[in-house]
């Protein structure tokens, strides 16, 4: 695939596999440089590995840091300016007329997306231990994790022209504003203005979810980022994320992303590989 921007002499690329209609490229983006407005023939997949920069697209700054993970439609003019450090990054290239498997997620494909979601970052640093590995199976386990990586992101979205009450999406900003708060679905219901069995139902409607469920991916999703972010100990991160201890954080974090929360904060400075 021919990408309608240069790599200029700032940025280095670690190691590049093409797999028949997906370029996978691990990068270096030196402190100071710069990428000038460029967009590609097909949609991205970026993901930060390392480091932290600023992406200006669609008339607005977005910013980048460890785990955060954008998609970038095709022909979307962007640049990026990489003025806080150093930056390590993967981004996946895909040509979506020679990779039949893609037509399914084409509406998740045609539009911006930007997250720093748990299960999300899992699968991509998964996928890239798997760019690194370099042997025969390495392909097949990457065309899988991008499969289900792109069901999470289709998941994740809210149904096409779905109509959401505001009295939902307040519940939803509850829960984000406060992710270690007690909150029961009476509270919940009560602070809204509707009755508990009222809410629960427009709630799993709207975002496909219970609260519950909505609950636990937030303090996941905060966790992976503390611990990709900041050096604090594993039972700060959980006190902090909303789980009752540290072994009860364990427990569920090795539950939803099938690792431990150790292992997977070696594995994100690379030191270890998935899963464990």
């Amino acid at each position: 695939m021919r990408s309608r921007t240069t790599e200029p002499p700032s940025s280095r690329v670690v190691r590049r596999l093409a797999l028949g209609g997906m370029t996978l490229t691990e990068g270096m983006h030196a402190r100071g440089s710069t990428l000038p407005w460029h967009d590609h023939d097909g949609p991205t997949l970026c993901f930060v590995l390392d480091g932290a920069f600023a992406e200006y697209a669609r008339g607005k700054v977005i910013d980048c840091r460890p785990s955060t993970f954008k998609i970038t439609p095709a022909g979307e003019r962007h640049w990026n300016r990489f003025h806080l450090g150093d930056v390590h990054g993967l981004m996946v290239e895909l040509d979506t007329a020679a990779r039949p498997s893609l037509e399914p997620f084409e509406q998740v494909l045609t539009r911006p997306h930007q997250s720093d979601r748990g299960a999300e970052s899992f699968l991509l640093r998964r996928l890239h231990t798997e760019l690194r590995a370099e042997d025969d199976a390495a392909a097949l386990a990457i065309e899988g994790l991008l499969l289900e990586l792109l069901a999470l992101v289709a998941r994740s979205r809210e149904p096409a022209g779905a109509s959401i009450q505001p009295w939902v999406a307040r519940a939803r900003t509850m829960l984000g504003d406060a992710p270690a708060h007690r909150l029961s679905l009476a509270d919940i219901a009560d602070e809204v203005g509707v009755h508990p069995a009222t809410l629960a139902r427009a709630f799993r409607r709207a975002y496909g979810c219970s609260l519950g469920e909505m609950q636990r991916r937030i303090r996941l999703d905060l966790a992976v980022r503390l611990m990709t972010t900041t050096r604090q100990p594993l039972a700060a991160i959980a006190q902090q994320a909303g789980f009752f201890d540290q072994s009860h954080f364990t427990n569920v974090f090795r539950r939803h992303l099938g690792t431990s929360p150790h292992r997977y904060r070696q594995a994100a400075r690379g030191g270890l590989r998935y899963p464990g």
